[in-house]
């Protein structure tokens, strides 16, 4: 789940649109060749679990044929309550008997039955004086693989790796701003739940999925102005109406209030536990530039908030739409981690 062969075009299935990408490697980085994102129907994917196979496989076939992506071999990612990454100090033991003990600590962790999962780590470091070793745990659900597997076949497309969205950012945050001593935190405001991330060092601290998103926002417009959902949905990305209707304002103000002290609540849990203060933070996802998101967060964390722009370091090919990506570019963070992996790649 963790990693001279061709990249894999990211294969990123959310709650609300299935997104792809490719880059082509050259010389000194990378060029985006291929972008393009079908939305989906209403509850095609609730919490993490495909509902409907049917809609989601339509939804990637489409995109594959009307857009010319080089091959079929893919990266996608796992996401939500029934995926598990944690940071764990265990004893080392002898490297011989270190994945048995390893494992037995793992299972204090999980919550689900452990025939059920599939378990991954990674050791970070090892501290000979005790005995101890920093380990990167991944836990995920086989049923959620299969199905996940099952999906991108259907598409006629070859899965060769299957990543948790967590790593997929961390992996494309690295690529645009590189590592760094202090402690970030990426958050990725997606339509039906938002993830909140740590990261020191370009390594993995903690993480926190929440089940607030931009639907939350669309069910307030509707409540407070007396709409339907359609109407709702239009009015959540129409700049104008916003600048000159100050009970919009006033709903948009609100759900950032609300999702800034989600943010705020997060960072304190993270405090508590690890006693390491966040210094920086960027923000992505479909609800990232949604008006005053940005500043609410900024004002709740005391923090000075940046767009986490997965593109920093990646050339633009010149057939690619501009205008297509600057207006969707936040949607694209997790297939962009993904698209920099490799078959192999651990």
């Amino acid at each position: 789940m963790f990693g001279k062969k061709e990249n894999l075009i990211g294969v990123d299935i959310g709650s609300n649109s299935v997104k792809v990408l490719e880059l082509k490697r050259k010389k000194d980085g990378y060029v985006l060749s291929n972008i393009s994102h079908k939305e989906l129907p209403a509850d095609v994917i609730s919490e993490g679990t495909i509902v409907d196979y049917g809609e989601v496989v339509n939804s990637i076939v489409d995109i594959f044929k009307n857009n010319k992506f080089s091959h079929k071999r893919v990266a996608s990612a796992l996401k939500g309550n029934a995926v598990i990454a944690k940071r764990l100090t265990v004893a080392s033991i002898d490297s011989k008997n270190f994945d048995e003990v390893f494992r037995w600590e793992a299972e204090q962790y999980i919550q689900m039955d452990i025939n059920e999962v599939n378990i991954d780590y990674e050791i970070l470091n090892k501290n000979q004086g005790v005995d101890q070793a920093d380990v990167l745990l991944a836990v995920a659900r086989k049923d959620l693989i299969a199905d996940m597997i099952s999906v991108l076949e259907s598409a006629k497309l070859k899965p060769e790796l299957i990543d948790l969205e967590v790593f997929s950012l961390i992996n494309a945050f690295e690529m645009g701003y590189g590592t760094d001593s202090d402690i970030t935190s990426i958050i990725n405001i997606g339509h039906s739940s938002m993830l909140i991330l740590f990261v020191k060092n370009g390594l993995y601290e903690f993480s926190r999925e929440t089940n607030f998103g931009v639907k939350d926002c669309i069910e307030l417009i509707q409540q407070r102005l007396n709409v339907n959902e359609r109407e709702a949905t239009t009015l959540l990305r129409d700049g104008e109406a916003v600048e000159f209707n100050e009970e919009l304002q006033g709903v948009f103000d609100e759900f950032g209030s609300q999702l800034a002290a989600e943010v705020k609540n997060t960072f304190d849990m993270f405090y508590t536990s690890s006693h390491q203060n966040v210094l920086k933070c960027y923000i992505c996802g479909g609800g990232s530039n949604l008006y005053n998101v940005k500043e609410n967060i900024s004002k709740q964390t005391s923090l000075d908030v940046n767009y986490f722009n997965p593109f920093t370091n990646i050339e633009v090919d010149k057939k690619v739409d501009l205008d297509y990506l600057n207006q969707n570019m936040y949607l694209f963070n997790v297939a962009v981690g993904l698209a920099l992996r490799k078959a192999g790649d651990k």
